[in-house]
């Protein structure tokens, strides 16, 4: 009987039904209870700091999301026990749908549009072209190839950026540090999907806003800690970047403080843009669970050197 700790265990009764088909012989206990401390594999998305290392068990950790810096910053979090990360195309589509979704209300000038509607006035403005805007994706993994691919199918000129070279039907990938420059020179709209790395954290400052072009729109569904927040206010407060839509922040929930609730140009998402169907991650769980159990090397197995 494989045991398996899961976190906000409330919510695991759809788990435990979706995985039944898929895996033999296994019980969901809740992460914080005695059973979890003793489980077999922990299930989760975002643990209590500590909690690992308190489980003399463990043979693995699967996270219920691609995202997995927050538990890689928890220093006692076992690193000899493989840590699993969820590639699922659903929420590569889920994500992909939500970027679009903000490009677009911002290309298209819906916010103009809405507002005008609140106050009765119809005064049409000429719309930005149906072609040719450049979409920059920082990030073209599982989840940015699939958002590049279809802004090409848009009709948008798609440029990638990666850590390495790779090769994307319609879409220019720029590889490295050395070609970054190049990548973000005159960008309209600028996406972020990146996971978190030391590479990555404050990515999006002051010097990359300058290098795009003039009214930029900036898109976030990568990490919070990617965007230095007061660079990107001071950005649209001086119109060299146009707004943004932010699903992601330093500190979630953000707090009431917050200038970016208040602030006219900024669409504040609450870590909504790909959220984890069990429908679809089921059958991977699964297999990552027996693959664990059975000493094999799981699919998706994080690289703690590379952050990912």
């Amino acid at each position: 009987m494989t045991v398996i700790a899961f976190h906000d265990f409330a919510n695991s009764a759809d788990w435990q039904k979706k995985l039944q088909p898929y895996l033999d012989g296994f019980t969901l206990v809740d992460l914080m209870s005695e059973e979890g401390r003793l489980a077999d594999i922990a299930l989760v998305w975002a643990p209590p700091p500590g909690r690992f290392a308190e489980m003399p068990h463990l043979k693995g950790i699967i996270n219920k999301g691609q995202g997995v810096d927050h538990i890689m910053r928890d220093p006692t979090v076992p690193r000899h026990i493989p840590l699993v990360r969820l590639v699922d195309p659903d929420m590569s589509d889920a994500l992909s749908h939500w970027v679009i979704l903000a490009a677009l209300d911002f290309w298209r000038d819906a916010g103009y549009y809405r507002q005008n509607q609140r106050q009765k006035i119809w005064k049409p403005i000429v719309q930005r072209p149906a072609t040719g805007a450049v979409v920059g994706i920082m990030g073209v993994g599982a989840i940015g190839s699939v958002v590049a691919r279809r802004f090409a199918m848009l009709g948008f000129s798609v440029r990638g950026w990666a850590r390495t070279p790779r090769l994307i039907d319609d879409v220019s990938v720029y590889a490295g540090a050395d070609q970054f420059s190049d990548f973000l020179d005159g960008v309209n709209i600028l996406v972020s999907v990146l996971p978190l790395t030391p590479e990555t954290d404050g990515i999006m400052n002051a010097d990359l806003f300058n290098q795009l072009a003039k009214g930029a729109y900036v898109i976030n569904g990568g990490r919070g800690q990617q965007l230095v927040n007061t660079d990107l206010i001071a950005a649209l407060e001086s119109g060299q970047i146009a707004g943004a839509a932010l699903d992601v922040f330093h500190q979630e929930p953000l707090p009431d403080t917050h200038p970016f609730w208040d602030h006219p140009a900024v669409t504040v998402w609450p870590h909504v843009a790909a959220q984890t169907n069990p429908n679809t991650a089921a059958k991977q769980v699964a297999a990552a669970i027996s693959a664990i159990m059975t000493g094999r090397e799981p699919d998706n197995r994080v690289e703690w050197a590379r952050g990912y």
